[in-house]
């Protein structure tokens, strides 16, 4: 009876097992992308920092730059002032509308605000601050105040707090033990882990900034942030209390938690990749991603192991400072990523699609016959996503440095 109903495998059965083995064989054989396969479109495409340069004001304005090559910054700073200054007071405008308007058409205002600035302004304005805080743009030092005390608070960004946070305690840490923002310590593919990283970075940051600025006995930051922080809470409150509590929700408040969180995921995306093996090299505490539009509108932010190397690079020359450095970097094992900047490689991570990382965006900087395979990158990323012991061989690692 078992006999009538057995039937033999097909051959073709056959054949597409071995086709389908072929193909795993393939797969696992399939190698990374090369650099000299493709051009970076960094080393010569048109910048689009800024929105639209302002006849005759550029001009006149230029002799205050520093160094010609920051007029991209100045071109977005003179955006800022005619687009969301004026888009600001047009919130507290009609919220102090007599007679008084709807409050849904207050709250839709203040939304078409917030959306304005997050699709037009944030990122690039964020990353404005960032290089004029590693280089003054200004001769006049009033100026580059400004740009911290007045301007950042429009960007949820509170008055003298950013260069002190960002210059003097993670650049000087590094991503390490006495950074307050460090990533070192948690599971970084992990939303628990991040949760838990983001309110220390959102909510925490004011107490562990501080305390940090008194062990390392920094007091005139101390008291420069102290300062910028006490002013920024007390024009919150005057405007809050005596013009209008709404508009000054959508204008300061609501930037200020938005752009806390996507700094916090900024700075966990940048540095979520560390060998814990050489946590103290800076080739491998974070990553570079290159040949990306993302570059083109961040000052070439994404050169991040460039970054650590020499934060007072001027932006315009780190693509051609990394071609003509590349045996360094491969030698060292930085990570370089093509065509993807940092809060996308920090999605792909979060959703455990590290394959895809490593398959469309991981790039060797050696020879094509040297190239690793995606599995092996796979694993290699993987690998340096966990927590860091901190150990005394790794801790004499920084000494030997």
């Amino acid at each position: 009876a078992v006999s009538q109903h057995f039937q033999a495998p097909a051959p073709l059965n056959r054949h597409a097992a071995a086709g389908a083995m072929a193909k795993d064989d393939a797969a696992e054989k399939r190698r990374v992308q090369v650099l000299s396969e493709f051009e970076n479109s960094d080393l010569k495409d048109i910048r689009n920092e800024y929105h639209f340069r302002t006849p005759f004001l550029i001009d006149a304005l230029e002799p205050l730059l520093k160094d010609k090559r920051d007029i991209p910054m100045l071109c977005l700073l003179i955006n800022i002032f005619e687009v969301v200054v004026p888009g600001a007071i047009t919130v507290y405008a009609i919220n102090l509308w007599q007679p008084p308007m709807s409050l849904l058409t207050c709250n839709l205002v203040g939304i078409g605000y917030i959306a304005m600035v997050l699709l037009l302004f944030q990122e690039r304005f964020t990353l404005f601050l960032h290089f004029a805080s590693h280089r003054s743009m200004f001769h006049n030092e009033i100026l580059n105040s400004m740009i911290n005390y007045v301007v950042a608070p429009f960007f949820g960004i509170p008055s003298g707090i950013y260069k002190f946070h960002h210059v003097v305690m993670h650049h000087v840490e590094n991503n390490h033990e006495l950074d307050a923002s460090s990533t070192e310590d948690f599971q970084r593919d992990s939303w628990s882990d991040f949760a838990f990283y983001w309110f220390r970075f959102v909510c925490l940051i004011w107490f562990e900034l501080f305390w940090y600025s008194i062990r390392t006995k920094k007091w005139g930051w101390f008291v420069s942030a102290g300062s910028g922080l006490a002013s920024w809470l007390t024009v919150i409150a005057m405007l809050m209390k005596y013009v209008s509590p709404l508009a000054t929700c959508w204008v300061f408040i609501v930037p200020h938690i938005l752009a806390m969180s996507l700094m916090s995921f900024g700075n966990w995306a940048q540095h979520m990749f560390v060998n814990p093996a050489d946590r103290f090299s800076n080739y491998a505490l974070t990553y570079n991603c290159i040949d990306t539009p993302g570059n083109r509108t961040t000052f070439n932010d994404g050169y991040h192991v460039i970054h650590h190397l020499n934060a007072r690079m001027h932006w315009s020359e780190i693509p051609q400072h990394f071609h003509d450095n590349l045996d360094k970097f491969a030698k060292n094992g930085a990570l370089t990523f093509r065509n993807i900047h940092f809060f996308d490689v920090g999605i792909l991570v979060m959703t455990k699609q590290l394959r895809k990382l490593a398959e469309d965006h991981y790039v060797h900087l050696g020879d094509k016959e040297t190239a690793p395979t995606v599995d092996e990158i796979e694993a290699k990323l993987k690998s340096w996503l966990v927590p860091l012991s901190k150990t005394a061989a790794t801790t004499n690692g920084k000494k030997a440095q």
